[in-house]
């Protein structure tokens, strides 16, 4: 009998073993590299498969640097009057700041999609947006009948916690009003025109019950500050301009009745005159004296350290009037280099935003940028008299070790959205 010319050979089957196993893993290949592709756009807790945006990341530390050494300069000596180390300010500031970078870094890598990923409690969704929200009103509550006084007109704004000593409610909720808004319009985006829905009562009954919470502690830089974070992210949002003017009207009007009617005299203090020399003896010597620490710094300032008026002249000049000092220091063009550096912020922040990969992530880095930016433009309009004086403070400059906290972890937030934003 005729054999096969294979017959009792074996060699061949390794071989197409072989070509056979080297063919299922070229056609695996495409689909586990889909798989790879696929798995950073899934919302997680910590992403770490992009790159955070340079530019960004510079302009914080350079702000957080600069700011941290003119608060030194402006506060040390009302530190050593007030508690007998001219160290005291900036010994609460540095571990704040230590805080705030630690927060920064972890939120720069914590995926802030995850704010709007929606949970099931019962028969309803919540998202963690819902929660800070509520959580913050409910801290904003406890100010009413726990609140402590930190200033001379004894409006009780702070909460004292034991050991860490005084913090302000309402620098949180600027936070939480922000990051449900972003989620609220995203959520909303296909009928966010519609009256009822962008100016209705989901979005508004949040809104009326923080301006209540800050209106009732006397907080008039809060007040403008939230209702503006609330006006601008609605407009990018994309709601009908025409019904929400009147609407903004309305309640603008509405607040100012009942200001009148309370017999509220904190608020009508503060826009009693923008003139510096109308009571230097009283409600304008703060607004004078910073006046006069930015006159004699003149083009190139006195230098570093050489203030005289943080030397019991200006009161508290390392909270709202550090500009005045800087100024004085570094003369006109040190607070051009201020501005500059804040405005560079400011565009850098909205291109975020504007190259963001979704609409979330659009109006969470907006209403960052907006808020800091805001706050900027107001205190230095303060410290040379071109608005009333609203309290507000100059982010990382000012003291306050709670305030430098949050803003910087709102940078990681900011820088969170940056890495999925398609920038250059």
């Amino acid at each position: 009998m005729q054999q096969s010319p294979n017959h009792g050979n074996t060699a061949p089957k390794p071989r197409n073993n072989t070509v056979n196993r080297a063919g299922e893993a070229v056609r695996r290949a495409p689909v586990q590299t889909a798989k790879k592709q696929k798995d950073p756009n899934r919302v997680q807790f910590f992403n770490f498969n992009s790159k955070v945006d340079v530019p960004m990341t510079l302009i914080i530390l350079v702000l957080l640097v600069f700011g941290i050494t003119m608060m030194f300069s402006a506060g040390h000596a009302w530190a050593y009057r007030k508690n007998g180390d001219a160290l005291y300010y900036i010994k609460h500031q540095l571990p704040a700041a230590g805080l705030g970078l630690v927060g920064m870094f972890l939120l720069t890598f914590f995926d802030y999609r995850f704010l709007r990923h929606e949970f099931s409690v019962g028969k309803h969704r919540v998202t963690l947006a819902h929660i800070l929200l509520g959580a913050m009103l409910l801290l904003n509550a406890l100010c009413f009948p726990f609140g402590v006084s930190n200033t001379e007109d004894g409006q009780k704004r702070w909460l004292r916690v034991p050991v860490f000593g005084t913090f302000q409610p309402s620098d949180f909720l600027k936070v939480a009003v922000i990051i449900f808004l972003a989620y609220y319009i995203h959520k909303n985006s296909d009928k966010i025109r519609l009256f009822w829905v962008g100016m209705g009562k989901p979005a508004l009954l949040f809104l009326a019950v923080a301006f209540i919470m800050v209106v009732g502690q006397s907080h008039l830089s809060g007040t403008v500050i939230i209702f503006l974070i609330a006006a601008v992210m609605l407009f990018v949002g994309g709601i009908n301009i025409k019904p929400a003017i009147f609407m903004i009207i309305l309640g603008v009007g509405a607040l100012l009745i009942a200001i009148q009617l309370s017999g509220f005299s904190y608020f009508k203090d503060r826009f009693a005159s923008l003139d510096p020399l109308a009571d230097i003896g009283d409600t304008t010597y703060q607004n004078y004296e910073a006046a006069l620490a930015i006159a004699s710094g003149g083009i190139w300032g006195k230098g570093f350290g050489n203030s005289s008026q943080k030397f019991y002249y200006l009161p508290e000049a390392q909270n709202d009037f550090v500009f005045a000092i800087l100024v004085e220091e570094f003369g006109l063009i040190g607070g051009i280099v201020v501005v500059m550096l804040f405005l560079i912020f400011i565009l850098r922040g909205f291109q975020i935003a504007r190259l963001s990969e979704d609409k979330f992530g659009c109006l969470l880095a907006t209403g960052i940028t907006f808020q800091i930016g805001l706050q900027a433009l107001l205190n230095i309009a303060v410290n040379v008299s071109a608005v009333p004086n609203t309290g507000v403070s100059l982010p990382f400059f000012s003291y306050g070790g709670t305030a430098l906290m949050i803003q910087l972890w709102e940078m990681g937030l900011l820088l969170s959205v940056s890495k999925r934003a398609r920038l250059k």
